[in-house]
C-alpha cells in the first residue's frame, strides 16, 4: 500500500470506513451468487482466452474450469488481467466481471480480485452474427408446412430470422436447426417481436425464445461462445 493510500485511509472517519467495508462485503456477497456460471474469459482488447465455469466463488476469488479444448493462456506465468462475461439465469441478467487469473498445478485456473463491473438486463450483450439454415413451422396452425429460413444472429434471449414469407408480430413458431454442425437438430419455440422488411418479399424477424429454462439458457450461451471462438 502506498504512502498516499495510508494517509487517505487515516483521513476517513469511522463511519466512512464502516460504510466502505459494508459496500465491500455486499459486493463480495453479490458475487457468490454467480458460482457455477459459465463465462467467456477475454483480454481487455477483446481476445477470447477460454470459456469456463466459475467454481467455488468465495469473496473475490474463484476457480475456473475450462470448457475449451485449448486456450491462448497456455504456458502463461503470473496473474493476467481479464474480463469475464456471463449470463445469470438466477437474475436473468448479463454480467460483466473484471479480475486476474493464473494457472494452478491441477489444471484449473484461479480467478482473483474479481469485481462486478456491470449487471444488465440486455441479453443482446451476448449476440453473435450467424448464417445458419433453419426451418420454421407455425404454431397453432392446421398446416405443418416447414418454410426455409436463415438464422442471422443469435443471443441468449432470441434470434433474428430471415425469410421470404410474411408473418405478423406476435406469431409463434417452432424453429428447427443445427446451431452447430456437430450438434443434433434442435426444436426451439419462438415468438416474433419485430419485423423489418429488407427488400421486396424478404423480411427479418426479431424473435424471443419461449419455454426456456436455466439449462436451456446455459446451453445457448455455450453455443454462442463456441460460435464466437470459431469466427475469430
Amino acid at each position: 500500500m502506498g504512502l498516499f493510500q495510508i494517509f487517505k485511509g487515516f483521513g476517513k472517519s469511522a463511519k466512512e470506513r464502516r460504510a466502505e467495508e459494508s459496500r465491500r462485503r455486499a459486493q463480495q456477497e453479490d458475487l457468490e451468487i454467480y458460482s457455477g456460471m459459465r463465462v467467456e474469459v477475454s483480454s481487455e482488447d477483446g481476445r477470447i482466452f477460454l470459456t469456463a465455469q466459475l467454481l467455488e466463488l468465495r469473496g473475490d476469488r474463484a476457480q475456473l474450469q475450462s470448457e475449451s479444448d485449448g486456450n491462448l493462456l497456455a504456458g502463461t506465468e503470473g496473474p493476467v488481467p481479464v474480463i469475464l462475461r456471463g449470463y445469470s439465469s438466477l437474475e436473468n441478467k448479463a454480467v460483466l466481471l473484471e479480475g486476474t487469473i493464473r494457472t494452478e498445478p491441477n489444471g484449473l485456473w484461479q480467478a482473483e480480485n474479481l469485481v462486478l463491473v456491470k449487471r444488465s438486463n440486455d441479453r443482446a450483450f451476448f449476440r453473435v452474427d450467424t448464417n445458419i439454415d433453419a426451418g420454421m413451422t407455425a404454431m397453432g396452425s392446421f398446416s405443418d408446412k416447414e418454410e426455409p429460413c436463415k438464422i442471422l444472429n443469435l443471443s441468449v434471449g432470441g434470434v433474428c430470422v430471415g425469410s421470404k414469407e410474411r408473418h405478423n408480430v406476435g406469431d409463434k413458431f417452432i424453429l428447427q436447426t443445427k446451431l452447430l454442425q456437430e450438434l443434433e437438430s434442435s426444436l426451439i419455440f419462438c415468438q416474433i417481436l419485430r419485423i423489418l422488411e429488407r427488400k421486396h418479399d424478404y423480411f427479418e424477424y426479431g424473435c424471443q425464445f419461449l419455454r426456456l429454462n436455466s439449462s436451456d439458457e446455459e446451453r445457448i450461451l455455450q453455443i454462442i461462445f463456441d460460435l464466437q471462438r470459431k469466427q475469430r
